[in-house]
């Protein structure tokens, strides 16, 4: 006996195929975005040097890597995140956050979650800890729009 009236399994077909297509978006080559990540990196560890987690996580946060093919540079990016994360004072996360536009918080929120879905590679108390000021700060929006969107870092 069929309790559905929708075909669910047709909708999610659609749904994979449509993300398989999203996933080829990126316009740039695998050795562009490593390079780019790389002199990213460099200026962000300059920034965490001078104390200046704001800078350093905004720098971070500009054009992450998105696509089929990118899993090394996105992990490079969300280690350079987590290195943010971790050197930031527990009570300076407020105001880093505050000076974060919603747009950047959003792509926080995406590396906040990948880290708690790798515990052994992040120390998921710090990600938890900046995810309740993430949330605090952007509402439950944040977290609904970056639900629904289907780019992954």
């Amino acid at each position: 006996m069929a309790y559905r009236k929708l075909a669910i399994d047709h909708l999610d077909a659609e749904h994979q195929q449509m993300t398989e297509q999203m996933q080829y978006l990126s316009t740039k080559s695998h050795a562009e975005v490593t390079s780019q990540i790389d002199q990213k990196s460099a200026a962000v560890r300059a920034a965490i040097t001078r104390g200046n987690s704001l800078e350093a996580l905004e720098k971070a946060l500009l054009e992450p890597p998105y696509g089929r093919g990118m899993e090394a540079a996105q992990s490079a990016n969300a280690q350079l995140v987590s290195e943010i994360l971790m050197a930031t004072r527990a009570q300076d996360i407020g105001s880093v956050v505050g000076g974060l536009s919603d747009d950047d918080r959003d792509v926080l929120l995406k590396y906040i979650y990948h880290g708690l879905a790798h515990p052994a590679e992040f120390n998921c108390g710090v990600l938890l800890s900046w995810h309740e000021r993430v949330v605090e700060s952007g509402g439950l929006g944040s977290v609904v729009r970056v639900m629904a969107d289907r780019r992954i870092v």
